[in-house]
């Protein structure tokens, strides 16, 4: 069962992109803020590219959106007005991987996680977010409840 707290934090959010120079675009899309692993999967189905970007910070604060709405850095810089700092957030991508199919486009299959800057702090702050520490755990796991985690 769900606290108040988990009730309150789960949810759609706005977010926003804009690049940190001069005349860049402001850009205001959906996302979510800490998603729970069933979340994760819808929002991932309903996506354009069938594949998330996703950052936590140092708290385990987690923010996911479609891959194809921005870049993780423009969106540090929209949503703390600071230029992305290496080591200040975990940032990577969540997506489907069938073993069996060669496409690069993957609308099912199992769950792969891929730890952008596992070198500086990736893979310490994404593990501080429970959803991203649930779907480690099944690193091991065989058949359909396998993830794929690669840090690069």
């Amino acid at each position: 069962m769900k606290t108040f707290d988990q009730y309150i934090t789960e949810k759609p959010i706005k977010l926003s992109a804009a690049l940190p120079y001069k005349s860049a675009k402001w850009e205001d899309f959906r996302g979510l803020e800490n998603p729970t692993e069933r979340e994760l999967l819808a929002y991932i189905k309903k996506s354009k590219l069938f594949s998330l970007r996703f950052m936590v910070d140092i708290k385990g604060k987690m923010w996911a959106w479609d891959a194809d709405d921005a870049l993780h850095d423009a969106v540090v810089y929209a949503m703390t007005g600071e230029k992305y700092v290496s080591g200040t957030y975990a940032k990577g991508q969540i997506g489907f991987i069938d073993l069996d199919n060669d496409d690069h486009i993957h609308k099912d299959g199992n769950l792969r996680v891929i730890i952008h800057n596992s070198r500086s702090v990736g893979v310490d702050f994404a593990l501080k977010n429970k959803t991203m520490k649930s779907l480690a755990k099944r690193i091991n796991n065989t058949g359909d409840e396998r993830v794929f985690w690669s840090d690069v």
